[in-house]
């Protein structure tokens, strides 16, 4: 490109900016480079084709086992659940424990994977399939506006009254980001920026261990940490919601999307 061209772009850029404000800037650039946001704890990233992407920082316990045993532990384990649910169901894409810093990336094909492999609570799909599979939307909910959160203690009707949205539903305490802009979250939860989310309290942790019941006599006592023995409501209360609107390119990697 001849440099007179670069100055011409640059104008025409700014012409646009300053006819649309904003909104126009936030296209090209991104307002809050959530595409340069790269998790630094143990996190999951959501794309738009369903897999998963969990990565796991820890520290290798020498005293337990070596770091050759527990990337072998780890391999066995892939290789079981694959030979269960299917090839390429669960695959292992980085390990290191350099300095006994563990860092390992499991790709899971689809967001049921991850739950089943890991035992736990989550879901990933349309706001309609949630419901359909029996998810409550219990407690409140906050609006979400790129990186900020601008309107708490909505009735849970608001966010469900956008079907055109997706979730992603988890009992977990990790990081998320997810393959489009937030609009939602459950009450508790705060935003990272516009794409990524971190859960407020852990599941359970506003139940007591003598709860009592609810308003229509249903038994909430239950373990704190698994959530045994809570009602449905009680239970789903504790669940972190993103409600986002997916991206037009949510299939491709954060990665992918930096370099076009």
């Amino acid at each position: 490109m001849r440099k007179g061209s670069i100055g011409t772009v640059a104008a025409v850029i700014m012409a646009a900016f300053l006819l649309t404000g904003c909104s126009m800037l936030d296209q090209i650039v991104g307002a809050d480079a959530w595409k340069d946001w790269a998790p630094d704890s143990t996190s999951l990233q959501v794309y738009g084709d369903g897999a998963v992407t969990e990565t796991i920082y820890d520290q290798l316990d020498q005293s337990w086992y070596t770091g050759d045993e527990l990337q072998d532990m780890i391999a066995r384990s892939m290789n079981e659940y694959n030979a269960a649910n299917g090839e390429g169901a669960l695959n292992v894409t980085e390990y290191s424990d350099e300095g006994g810093a563990v860092k390992v990336k499991l790709v899971y094909r689809t967001g049921a994977d991850y739950a089943r492999y890991n035992n736990v609570v989550f879901f990933s799909g349309s706001m309609l399939d949630a419901q359909i599979e029996g998810y409550l939307f219990s407690g409140s909910f906050s609006s979400v506006e790129g990186s900020d959160i601008k309107e708490e203690g909505l009735d849970a009707s608001v966010p469900l009254s956008h079907k055109e949205y997706q979730v992603v539903i988890s009992d977990g305490d990790h990081v998320i980001q997810v393959p489009g802009e937030v609009r939602y979250v459950s009450s508790g939860a705060s935003v990272v920026n516009s794409h990524v989310v971190q859960p407020g309290q852990a599941p359970g942790e506003a139940v007591t261990e003598d709860a009592g019941t609810e308003g229509d006599g249903t038994q909430v006592n239950g373990d704190q940490e698994t959530g045994e023995g809570l009602s449905d409501a009680q239970a789903d209360r504790n669940y972190l919601y993103i409600i986002y609107e997916k991206d037009e390119k949510a299939d491709l990697l954060p990665s992918e999307l930096q370099s076009e």
